[in-house]
C-alpha cells in the first residue's frame, strides 16, 4: 500500500539530508524567519519610540516655542485629564502616509536642526512660524483633517451642547457640502496662530 502523498513529503522534509549542504536549506529557513522577527520588532518598536512625546520635543525644546504653548493647550491639559500626543495631531494613520510623513518631514528636521541650524528661539517667531504653520495647516487641509477625526467625530458630536454656529458647522452634511475639514476654523488650538505680518 502506498503512502499518502502528504505523509511522504512530511517525512522527506524531516528525514537527515544526505548531502551536508542540504542541512543549510532549514537552517537558512529558521535564519531568515528570526532575522525578519528582529527586523518587525525593531520597526515596530522604533514606531513607538518616534511616536512619543519624548521624541518630538528633543528637537523642538530650544528650537521654538510650540512644546510650551502644546503643553498649555486643551489638548495636552484639560477636565477630562485625556491628552493628544504630537504624533495623534501630526502623524496620519495609514501606513503609506504615516511613512512618507516620518520619512520626509523626519529627514528635513532632523536636516534643519543638526545641520543648518537655521531655526532657533531668536528667530522662530520672526523668520519661521507663519512658513511652518502654513505648511502644516495646508497638510492637514489636504488630509481632510484625518488626524482630528481620530478623536473627534462630527457625526457624534452633542449638537444640543454647541452654541448655534459650531452646531451648524459640526452637521455632517455641512461638513461634506462645503468640503471644509477641522482646520479650516481650529486653527490655534494646540500652537498659537502666528502673527501675519503686512
Amino acid at each position: 500500500m502506498k503512502k499518502p502523498l502528504l505523509k511522504e513529503l512530511w517525512e522527506k522534509l524531516w528525514k537527515r539530508p544526505t548531502a551536508k549542504w542540504l542541512l543549510g536549506i532549514p537552517m537558512g529557513a529558521f535564519l531568515f524567519l528570526g532575522l525578519g522577527a528582529g527586523g518587525l520588532l525593531t520597526f515596530n518598536v522604533s514606531m513607538q519610540m518616534t511616536n512619543s512625546n519624548e521624541f518630538c520635543v528633543g528637537c523642538h525644546i530650544g528650537m521654538d516655542t510650540v512644546v510650551e504653548e502644546y503643553r498649555e493647550s486643551i489638548h495636552y491639559k484639560n477636565v477630562h485629564g485625556l491628552s493628544a500626543s504630537c504624533a495623534d495631531c501630526h502623524v496620519p494613520e495609514p501606513f503609506l502616509e504615516k511613512m512618507e510623513t516620518k520619512i520626509r518631514s523626519g529627514i528635513k528636521d532632523v536636516y534643519k536642526k543638526y545641520w543648518v541650524k537655521d531655526i532657533n528661539l531668536e528667530n522662530f517667531e520672526s523668520e519661521h512660524r507663519l512658513r511652518l504653520a502654513e505648511h502644516v495647516w495646508k497638510t492637514m487641509d489636504e488630509q481632510k483633517s484625518s488626524t482630528c477625526m481620530k478623536c473627534h467625530d462630527v457625526a457624534k458630536m452633542d449638537k444640543d451642547k454647541q452654541p448655534g454656529r459650531a452646531a451648524r458647522r459640526h452637521d455632517p452634511v455641512f461638513w461634506e457640502e462645503s468640503g471644509k475639514s477641522c482646520i479650516d476654523c481650529h486653527t490655534g488650538i494646540a500652537h498659537k496662530r502666528p502673527f501675519v505680518q503686512n
